[in-house]
């Protein structure tokens, strides 16, 4: 080989280590730079993250049962019509409020013209009686009469004076006014929740029907059915929380207020009750809505914050807090999750520090190491 092509050879060989040289410089520089920042990263997590001690409970499970909005029936009143006659009047509508002794309806009847005409007879008959009376006890001071006449006279004014009460009695429930109209009043205040009648109506107090339901409902009950095999998960004073499909973000607190200690015989159900305050009349009868109940269950578990899991191809996950920058992923069997607790079955011991802030990030860089 001639001088010259030695030298070509030469110098392509040292510009080809050269070459090398470089990316392997480059090639180290990067990793260190990776590792810098794994150690920032790890820095940063240390310091932000929250630990949690698993630990063991009593379990605690929650049952959701179905329940509907009605009325408190203990504050609400049927109104029937009391009188046969033709409806003159309807002055409120389904959903109204009314005010006590507001006039709901007015019905023409002649049975009201009858009680009227008892009362008017009643009133002829009492003054007759009580002038009487007075003539009697002057006569019988003054010696003209006999103690029997006067007596007489005396039992004469108790019979008017029990006729012209229960007259009165009469008008006042049937709120006659000189007239021939039976005027329908709420007995309470509350809203008109039912309503049966409508203008020229026949009416005939012997239906048996109310023509209106006024109810206050600044209390309300929600009921719902249980099953017969969770009966012994629901008992009366216990703290629920109920939610309506109306306001599906808001949560009401109460209390089961009644349990119905009987079954229904063909769905096999027992009803229970939840009485909810409601001073702002959100809630409506005929809502429908959620009971939930938490119950003991006669089962201990380890128990862990529920923000502690990791879900991640189908299993779930918890990070290990080992001490210092020592972590491990563990695959974990999960019982139950309620609320913010999770019950576990497999996967942990007593005591073991779970990471319950920042751990999807540690078990993201985990896992791809």
């Amino acid at each position: 080989m001639c001088l010259k092509n030695k030298i070509k050879l030469f110098i392509g060989l040292s510009t080809l280590w050269v070459i090398l040289f470089l990316f392997a410089s480059c090639k180290g520089k990067t990793v260190d730079k990776d590792e810098d920042s794994a150690s920032q990263l790890s820095d940063t997590l240390l310091k932000n993250m929250t630990i949690g001690i698993a630990h063991t409970t009593q379990v605690r499970s929650e049952l959701r049962l179905t329940g509907k909005i009605t009325a408190d029936q203990s504050k609400q009143i049927d109104v029937f019509a009391l009188v046969t006659g033709t409806v003159k009047e309807v002055n409120v509508e389904l959903g109204d409020y009314v005010q006590k002794d507001q006039v709901l309806a007015v019905i023409h009847s002649g049975d009201v013209a009858d009680y009227e005409r008892q009362f008017v007879e009643a009133s002829s008959t009492y003054a007759e009686a009580k002038k009487a009376k007075e003539i009697a006890e002057d006569m019988y001071a003054s010696k003209l009469i006999s103690s029997g006449d006067y007596l007489q006279a005396q039992q004469e004014y108790n019979k008017a004076d029990a006729a012209l009460t229960k007259a009165k009695e009469m008008k006042k429930i049937y709120s006659i006014s000189n007239t021939s109209d039976y005027v329908v009043k709420a007995p309470i205040s509350g809203f008109v929740i039912d309503k049966k009648i409508n203008k020229e109506m026949q009416i005939r107090p012997d239906d048996g029907d109310n023509i209106f339901t006024i109810a206050q409902l600044t209390d309300v009950w929600m009921m719902a059915n249980v099953y017969e095999k969770d009966i012994y998960k629901v008992k009366e004073k216990d703290t629920v929380l109920v939610n309506v499909v109306a306001y599906p973000d808001k949560n009401y607190k109460a209390t089961i207020d009644k349990v119905y200690n009987i079954l229904d015989p063909q769905s096999r159900v027992m009803k229970v009750r939840v009485k909810l305050n409601n001073p702002d009349y959100l809630l409506k009868p005929d809502m429908y809505g959620n009971i939930i109940v938490s119950y003991t269950e006669p089962v201990k578990m380890l128990t862990i914050a529920s923000s502690a899991l990791v879900f991640d191809n189908s299993n779930n996950y918890v990070v290990i807090h080992n001490g210092n920058k020592d972590f491990t992923v563990q695959r974990v069997d999960v019982y139950a999750v309620v609320g913010n607790k999770t019950y576990i079955q497999q996967g942990l011991k007593e005591n073991d520090k779970v990471v319950t802030s920042n751990q999807l990030m540690i078990f993201n860089a985990i896992s791809k190491e």
